[in-house]
């Protein structure tokens, strides 16, 4: 009853902290994020929502043999209170030591639990911490808890593909039109450039067309030295040209990244990345996509992206 209460003073407390890291560090612009973050937040105290979202879900990925979602029971469900079968299942981390191909079967089932709602449907669950899916007996990955679900326009997935695209032909226009479209704005040459050492080390799996890991497991999804770089690199730069304004929806979009890259990272899988991600986003058409977004989500009741 007064979990409501309970964001709002978290809220009010987070951005007292955002304020004072403006003040001493101007390199980000923080109120889109914190304006990213309540709005998921409030929509997690919505159950009828979320009842809805595990609905898509089950629909969307029903043809993804390696996942599960489980069935929302509508006579045992209220404003308050959320009923869904069981799903029986262990923790992802049992299986670090796992044999090699076990392993990197259980990566492409995250791989694509996450991913085919995104590219295909231009949604993504945004809470992709290691309580939210467990493993079955068979390998495949039961995927639970939609409460923090991104309904992305279509647009911007076509932004992300087309920095994929820039990235692997170097075209430096084509990446500035896909930040643009993220919600970039009024971005320097130098910012940039900047932007694209962070694109390249996140998309560096998928540029490569061999088999690798995620990336190091002493340096993370992003490794420090990177993220330590583009901080120094985008802080000279604010000096001169302002902070950047993070676009809202590149939040739970850089999350999933790092939170699926983590769960990668544990299970040491190695994959051909960039033909997984090709495969998966070979027929894209925006049109396409917007088409069938819109579609979906009339049919579980579900509004389009702010």
């Amino acid at each position: 009853p007064d979990m409501r209460a309970a964001i709002d003073a978290d809220l009010n407390q987070l951005k007292m902290i955002f304020s004072l890291y403006e003040r001493y560090d101007q390199t980000i612009k923080t109120s889109q994020i914190h304006e990213e973050l309540a709005a998921r937040l409030y929509e997690e105290l919505d159950y009828r929502l979320e009842a809805r979202f595990c609905k898509l879900y089950g629909s969307i990925l029903n043809d993804e043999p390696g996942v599960h979602v489980p069935e929302v029971i509508d006579s045992l469900s209220t404003d308050r209170l959320l009923t869904a079968t069981w799903l029986e299942g262990e923790k992802i981390l049992s299986f670090v030591d796992a044999h090699p191909q076990q392993r990197n079967e259980l990566a492409m089932n995250m791989f694509r639990a996450w991913y085919v709602p995104l590219y295909h449907y231009g949604i993504i669950h945004g809470d992709p911490h290691l309580g939210n899916y467990t493993v079955r007996p068979d390998n495949t990955i039961n995927l639970l808890d939609f409460g923090c679900v991104r309904v992305f326009d279509p647009s911007f997935i076509g932004g992300v593909i087309d920095l994929y695209n820039a990235l692997m032909t170097d075209n430096t226009e084509l990446a500035v039109h896909a930040y643009e479209t993220w919600g970039f704005k009024n971005l320097t040459r130098e910012q940039v450039e900047t932007l694209n050492i962070w694109a390249n080390f996140l998309y560096g799996p998928v540029l490569e067309d061999k088999i690798r890991p995620i990336g190091e497991v002493s340096g993370g999804v992003y490794g420090r030295d990177t993220a330590e770089k583009v901080h120094k690199k985008l802080r000279e730069l604010s000096r001169a040209a302002g902070g950047i304004s993070v676009p809202r929806e590149f939040v739970f979009m850089d999350r999933a990244a790092l939170g699926l890259g983590s769960v990668f990272l544990h299970l040491k899988a190695e994959i051909n990345w960039h033909r997984v991600f090709n495969d998966l986003i070979g027929d894209f058409d925006i049109d396409a996509l917007r088409a069938k977004q819109e579609k979906t989500l009339a049919q579980f009741g579900i509004p389009l992206a702010a």
